[in-house]
């Protein structure tokens, strides 16, 4: 578990340097933007794979709960939407302009449904933190004032996420198993 929490301290801290204020333009004049922006990735993936290593080394852990039947379910709805609205986090679309702040509450929706489906130790503790994180980062951005971009002229983008977020959602439940021990499918 000390690999998983290091992991989440690691990946959760460093993306929320935005939340304590002026912390984002400290580090970049300390670091330049370019030095920021490798410090920020080294950090983000070494957390990541800590999160993953961890994750794999504490399963299975306590159960805290009996993930209700519909906990299933709810993340075989939530994370296809989830995925959709990454991908529009990341297109200029109408999803992005309605939504504001696609990608935070696309890991609100898979956090959240993740922790409705596990209840053991591990799990909660994983999707707990991101869904706290993605909460708090979500109110945060609407405080500072944060502005979605202008609509784009077509419908192309939205057309993208929702093409591509149902392509690697179909593959995520086809592969989920082997990537993180757990089946969705069959």
């Amino acid at each position: 578990m000390i690999l998983l929490i290091t992991g989440l301290v690691l990946f959760m801290g460093i993306h929320s340097v935005r939340l304590v204020p002026g912390g984002r333009n400290a580090m970049i004049s300390g670091f330049g933007a370019g030095g920021y922006k490798v410090l920020y990735s080294l950090i983000s993936l070494t957390g990541l794979i800590l999160i993953i290593l961890g994750k794999i080394q504490a399963h299975p852990s306590t159960t805290v709960w009996l993930a209700p039947e519909w906990g299933r379910m709810a993340a075989l709805i939530a994370v296809p939407v989830s995925i959709i609205l990454l991908v529009a986090a990341y297109t200029p679309s109408h999803i992005r302009r309605f939504v504001q702040h696609p990608m935070l509450l696309a890991v609100m929706l898979w956090s959240g449904s993740h922790l409705a489906a596990n209840g053991e130790l591990s799990a909660v503790l994983l999707f707990g933190a991101f869904f706290l994180w993605s909460l708090v980062s979500m109110i945060a951005a609407f405080i500072r004032g944060d502005h979605p971009p202008k609509p784009p002229k077509g419908w192309g983008g939205d057309v993208v996420a929702i093409i591509i977020g149902v392509l690697i959602a179909t593959l995520l439940a086809r592969f989920h198993l082997y990537l993180f021990g757990v089946g969705i499918i069959g």
